[in-house]
């Protein structure tokens, strides 16, 4: 997919001992996609009201990165990762600005595994990926952040990858930062994804150390899923149990998210995924953040997306899902990643949406 940066040596840009030694491309995911929305919540009267609108990254996060390595020897090499997010409908990116998706440099060996050092993905973002029923955390509609959290990048993280045959074994640590108390911001997780032929097995937690009047609180996410291949189907299932001290308003403190999903291929072009989601919220915080909400409604939904493979790069696809006693992805349950809105007189949310992928 990518495209060897060789004319940036024509050009000058990078050092003549960088060229006869490095490796560097350009890769990247345009996604855009028009969508409609029942029961949002309107400005002002936050009455129920529809929405089409038009967004970026609806099967994959728009994106723009560079990435390279440069052989060492005895099977060492340098490897090092810049990626920025863009917002393809306005043209701005999704970040304060630079590198807001990855930036980290590292060693890595194909015996004794591989240490990154930067901006990076937790553990648990990691090792779920490729267990969730859309394949990569699809916007369009996956509540991803109830599976990873809204904590799934994380800054200052030195993170070790090493693989033994199918079976790959990760862990992270995120420096707080904080003069005086070592463990103030910290965050940290382990992981395993074993990827077996007709079975494949994965457990990760992650823990981040949230800074509030008079210390810190732990948030702690702890989850486990499994693939099944049978013909031309996938099944998978999984878990996240969720538990946190944060005193904010609003914060789920303890709940349990469940997955189920299938993948078919109907034909090499197209095909098929369907999905249920539910989430047994045990305890939430008030809006004033004094006392718990205890047994809040647990939000439920269902997903169906159809995809069309126009190429190995090309993706014209079509998603549709329904939500219950919550808005669509349970943003407003924290997560938050697309703004979707529940009016106050609803129970359900619906939206349809259809959408083009390039992938360089």
């Amino acid at each position: 997919m990518g495209k060897r940066m060789s004319a940036l040596c024509g050009l000058g840009l990078v050092s003549a001992s960088a060229c006869a030694q490095s490796t560097i491309t350009l890769y990247g995911v345009a996604d855009i996609y028009t969508e409609f929305l029942t029961h949002q919540a309107a400005p002002g009267d936050k009455s129920s009201a529809s929405l089409v609108r038009m967004a970026s990254g609806g099967k994959s996060g728009s994106r723009w990165g560079l990435k390279g390595v440069e052989e060492l020897g005895g099977g060492w090499q340098a490897a090092f990762r810049l990626e920025s997010g863009i917002n393809l409908n306005n043209g701005t990116g999704t970040g304060a600005g630079g590198f807001d998706r990855s930036a980290w440099v590292g060693l890595q060996h194909e015996r004794w595994g591989a240490l990154r050092l930067g901006h990076q993905y937790t553990t648990l973002f990691d090792v779920m990926e490729r267990y969730s029923p859309t394949g990569a955390y699809s916007t369009l509609y996956e509540p991803a952040g109830a599976i990873v959290g809204v904590n799934f990048r994380e800054n200052n993280v030195a993170k070790y990858l090493a693989k033994i045959g199918p079976l790959t074994l990760e862990t992270h640590y995120s420096f707080g930062g904080t003069p005086g108390a070592f463990q103030s911001n910290a965050a940290y997780g382990a992981g395993f994804d074993y990827a077996g032929g007709a079975l494949s097995l994965a457990a990760a937690f992650d823990n981040v150390n949230t800074p509030q009047p008079g210390g810190f609180a732990h948030f702690r996410r702890y989850a486990a899923a499994a693939i099944a291949s049978v013909g031309r189907a996938q099944l998978l299932a999984g878990v996240t149990h969720g538990q946190s001290g944060v005193a904010a308003p609003s914060v789920v403190t303890r709940y349990t998210f469940w997955w189920a999903g299938v993948r078919y291929a109907i034909t090499p072009y197209l095909q098929a995924v369907g999905a249920f989601y539910y989430e047994d919220i045990r305890a939430q915080n008030a809006p004033n953040a004094q006392t718990p909400t205890p047994h809040p409604a647990n939000p439920q939904q269902v997903t169906l997306q159809l995809n069309y493979f126009l190429s190995k790069a090309v993706t014209l696809y079509l998603a549709g899902g329904y939500a219950r006693r919550a808005a669509l992805d349970f943003d407003n349950y924290n997560y938050n990643f697309l703004h979707y809105t529940l009016a106050g007189d609803r129970a359900s949310s619906a939206g349809l949406a259809l959408g083009l992928r390039k992938l360089f």
